[in-house]
């Protein structure tokens, strides 16, 4: 049993390096050699840089924005130290998604958040994303058909985003919408192997807080996370502008729906953090939905994934030294003593016997 439990992330990641290797090496340059690709990065609008330099740093903070919307009490430098690391681990780790939950709840316990809150700042921030990512391909679809013919494949993705936006939708209303669904779902957790009791309570709980946060925070929570996406594809457009793809072969509404068809595709985690899947959904989507150079596409979805993939990598390595250097362990909650300790005990450690 342990055997198979560790063949199972080896297989995942040489599957991802497979599909890494063959993107890359093979479907990649099927597009555009890779000498005329650097030759276009090379000769980079220079004008633009400034504002690729600004958009790509607000990109940087714009994941961070959201979870302090839905997170009191979390501050923007802590959200976005954790972030960094967070997404560092999604980029190099397969299957690194459930990696980055834990450590995203070890570190906001370290900065002396509550639990539960986290758990909720989880949950609604994923599923605020998760919902604009599906609806992102119908709003683009409809822009497309208003300048062009919209291809077949793109009509399917939005309405595949479309539905499953619905139901993602539906799924959230009928849960938050009274007790009686969480604690069905608890009582199913409690008939679960190893899960433990007490499932109906806790999610009911949870559904209260999450109801009482949106109540008074739905509208920061709704505004920065779409502010983040806006702000992705600004970067997208501009990486395009810089190597030289014209609005006249690619405008605007294109740009969008390959974005959004380029992120459905990395919805199965097939390598970490989608590398090789969106840079390859990307470059197809281009192509197809415009008339602009085969390596210009190449050379601006390269620059864009540099500065949406690459770089987090080094800044997430350092948020993790700098966090664990200088991360504390939560106060226990059973102990108020634990938030004054005494002048010779460590910061957050509870010193009275009956604390354990």
């Amino acid at each position: 049993m342990v055997r198979d439990g560790l063949a199972e992330p080896r297989v995942r990641a040489i599957i991802g390096l497979a599909v890494v290797v063959a993107v890359f090496v093979w479907a990649l340059p099927q597009f555009a050699d890779y000498r005329q690709v650097w030759d276009r990065l090379a000769d980079v609008d220079r004008t633009l840089l400034p504002l690729l330099a600004v958009v790509g740093a607000a990109n940087l903070v714009a994941p961070s924005t959201s979870q302090v919307a839905a997170l009191p009490g979390l501050r923007l430098r802590q959200a976005v130290v954790t972030d960094w690391a967070t997404t560092t681990v999604t980029n190099l780790v397969p299957g690194g998604s459930a990696v980055a939950i834990a450590l995203t709840w070890s570190m906001y316990r370290s900065f002396g958040l509550a639990g539960d809150a986290i758990a909720r700042s989880i949950i609604v921030t994923g599923v605020w994303d998760t919902c604009i990512k599906l609806g992102t391909p119908l709003i683009a679809v409809a822009w497309l058909a208003t300048q062009r013919p919209v291809g077949p494949a793109l009509v399917q993705a939005a309405i595949l985003g479309a539905v499953l936006f619905g139901i993602a939708s539906g799924l959230l209303a009928v849960v938050l919408a009274g007790p009686g669904t969480a604690r069905r779902l608890g009582r199913l957790v409690d008939r679960l192997p190893a899960t433990g009791t007490g499932w109906p309570a806790r999610l009911d709980e949870l559904r209260a807080g999450t109801v009482s946060l949106l109540s008074g925070r739905w509208r920061a929570l709704t505004f920065w996370t779409v502010a983040g996406h806006v702000n992705l594809y600004l970067l997208l457009v501009i990486c395009l502008r810089a190597v030289g793809v014209d609005r006249s072969v690619l405008g605007w509404a294109p740009i969008l729906a390959a974005l959004a068809f380029g992120r459905l595709v990395t919805a199965v985690p097939l390598t970490p953090g989608g590398l090789g899947v969106m840079e390859l959904g990307l470059v197809g989507a281009l192509s197809a939905v415009g008339p602009a150079p085969e390596d210009s596409v190449v050379a601006g979805v390269l620059l864009f994934r540099f500065l949406t993939f690459a770089l987090p990598i080094p800044l997430g390595a350092l948020s993790w030294l700098w966090w664990s250097v200088n991360r504390r362990r939560p106060a226990p909650t059973s102990c108020a003593a634990a938030r004054s300790p005494r002048p010779r005990d460590r910061p957050g450690r509870c010193v009275r016997p009956d604390c354990g």
